[in-house]
């Protein structure tokens, strides 16, 4: 099936990964429901600063279908740099773009979407700070990126306690990384601040917009359609749990440790779901940890009739929840 070239060939990943992308990409032309301007609340500030004006239906399409094909490869190229996974394996990429058309309509720009193009560079910057003599400026990075998705995604404030577990796991302590990582998560708000101040709006609205925010926990709601896809990726997301704690999370330090920051970036992304109250969407906010640790674990189990069987059952839900929005079911 289509393990072994994705972890094994890189001209055969690049040709699947490419066809899927654009035929997926092309199959969401035929989405039945009307096309409208979807209202997004205000708690996603500069998303809606970005694309406040309305925004045509082939503008949509376009700015998704590159959201997710740079998502997918930056996804990847992590993966494989920050030694996560072999060089040869493009499933965290394939995984990456399944999980994001399961979840695309052509209604909107999925904000969780725009808001992953700062959250992998912010995870790529903190983790190559391991053993780095001088990481002041990675740090400040991570942190600064963390901050400007929280304005594109609201609910991805939740995953800022994630730049300090990496600090505390891949650093030996530094005052002054600390000290910037907090002036990179708070200086977009700061400069929110100024500019609402300078505009004569209210200084502090976004203070109350976040603490408003914060109170929609609710438990998570699903279609029928969605529960097949969930129920799979729980399962196959619960088997590579067990299988890092069995076998280990690898030979060399830096991937042990990377992988732990990884969890714990699942773990915080899993809290940010019960935010999360679109019945096709409730998985979206793990995009990211989901598509490394599947990815990585279909790729080191061995006996490949397995591997292609658990990428099928993952397909079988897929196509039940992407049909469904084409309105084949």
């Amino acid at each position: 099936m289509f393990v072994a070239p994705l972890k094994n060939n890189i001209q055969a990943s690049m040709i699947i990964l490419i066809v899927f992308s654009v035929g997926l990409w092309a199959c969401s032309f035929m989405f039945p429901t009307p096309y409208s301007i979807a209202s997004i609340g205000e708690e996603h500030v500069f998303y809606n600063l970005v694309f406040s004006n309305e925004t045509s239906f082939l503008a949509t399409q376009f700015i998704t279908f590159f959201s997710i094909i740079i998502g997918a490869f930056f996804v990847n190229f992590i993966a494989i740099n920050q030694e996560i996974t072999s060089k040869t394996n493009y499933l965290p990429a394939f995984l990456y773009i399944l999980f994001a058309y399961s979840a695309t309509t052509n209604q909107y720009i999925e904000p969780i979407l725009t808001a992953n193009l700062f959250v992998l560079p912010a995870i790529y910057f903190i983790t190559s700070a391991y053993r780095q003599d001088t990481a002041l400026p990675a740090i400040f990075k991570a942190g600064l990126l963390l901050g400007l998705a929280s304005f594109f995604y609201a609910y991805y404030i939740l995953l800022f306690p994630i730049a300090v577990i990496a600090i505390i796991i891949l650093r030996s302590f530094n005052w002054r990384e600390w000290i910037l990582l907090i002036i990179g998560l708070l200086l977009p708000v700061y400069i929110y601040m100024c500019i609402s101040y300078l505009n004569g709006h209210g200084t502090f609205d976004i203070l109350r917009i976040f603490k408003n925010n914060m109170a929609n926990f609710q438990k998570p709601v699903f279609s029928e359609y969605y529960l097949v896809f969930f129920i799979i990726t729980i399962f196959i997301l619960i088997l590579s749990i067990f299988h890092y704690f069995s076998k280990g999370f690898g030979n060399k330090i830096k991937t042990v440790k990377i992988k732990y920051v990884i969890l714990w970036l699942l773990f915080l992304s899993l809290i940010v779901v019960f935010y999360r109250q679109t019945t096709d969407m409730v998985l979206l906010p793990c995009i990211i940890p989901l598509s490394i640790v599947i990815g990585d674990y279909l790729s080191e189990i061995k006996q490949l009739k397995i591997a292609n069987t658990l990428l099928f059952l993952f397909l079988c839900g897929f196509v039940i929840i992407y049909g469904h929005a084409l309105g084949a079911f």
